[in-house]
């Protein structure tokens, strides 16, 4: 019985991340910050007259910062009016006639995002790859892993403005609360090192709490360790997974738990 109601959940997910996904790729958000994307990895070509390490080292760097950057405010710019958009559009008084829980409305919600910022990251990092490729005639492993970390980002991300949409008032409050929190998390180490420097107890308290309650997104930034030959070792790359889907899993119960108090 309870294995049913699982599956019909999930398929009732399924069904409205389909719907989500449909709306968004046609929606001015991803075909916008998609080509911001795309021209800033090209930009990077501009700087024709550095040496040929140099150059190469800059179309990396300026490619993966693009394909980060833009594929991040996708899903900040989208799951931030995933559930209050819904409401304000009234369309949950029409999908709450049906046999449709929250639990798979916010599932559907979440899953349709991250389809949808994951094509983004994938025709932006075709593009990057392309680039790479042309400019050195082959493509270093450790660049796919780079992206796919960043994957790994949006689902975090994504699950953190989902929770966020839940219960705001509006969108944009929602955007910014989830942006306020992107900044932060690339913050993270930042903080540490701001907690060492200050001898108040209380404050340096604060601080950790804070760092505990924050995605650290640092994790996800290879950029810097992969430009200097870093090798990601395996163990690394199954701990990053594993907060990834921990850290999202907490967020998506409390969005579910903030939407469930909700009224409509």
């Amino acid at each position: 019985m309870f294995t049913e109601v699982v599956k019909n959940s999930m398929r009732v997910a399924l069904v409205l991340s389909q719907k989500s996904f449909r709306r968004a790729i046609r929606g001015k958000i991803f075909i916008v910050f998609l080509l911001f994307a795309i021209i800033m990895i090209f930009a990077s070509l501009l700087f024709e007259s550095l040496t040929f390490t140099a150059k190469l080292k800059i179309i990396k760097d300026v490619g993966l910062t693009g394909i980060s950057i833009f594929s991040g405010l996708i899903c900040i710019f989208l799951s931030g009016e995933a559930i209050v958009g819904e409401v304000e559009r009234k369309n949950v008084y029409i999908l709450f006639s049906k046999p449709v829980s929250k639990a798979s409305f916010i599932i559907g919600s979440f899953l349709g995002i991250v389809w949808t910022t994951l094509l983004a990251l994938l025709i932006s990092g075709i593009a990057f790859l392309m680039l790479v490729y042309l400019k050195q005639g082959y493509i270093e492993p450790q660049l796919l892993l780079t992206i796919g970390f960043s994957g790994m980002e949006i689902i975090v991300i994504t699950s953190i403005g989902v929770m966020f949409s839940s219960f705001s008032s509006s969108a944009t409050v929602a955007t910014l609360l989830c942006f306020s929190v992107y900044i932060l998390g690339h913050l993270n180490p930042q903080l540490a090192l701001l907690a060492r420097s200050i001898h108040n107890k209380s404050i340096k308290e604060l601080i950790s709490i804070t760092r505990f309650v924050l995605p650290n997104l640092d994790y996800f930034n290879l950029r810097e360790k992969i430009a200097r030959g870093y090798h990601i070792d395996p163990f690394t790359t199954g701990k990053i997974i594993i907060y990834t889907f921990i850290y999202s899993g907490i967020m998506l119960t409390l969005a579910y738990l903030f939407f469930r108090k909700r009224e409509l």
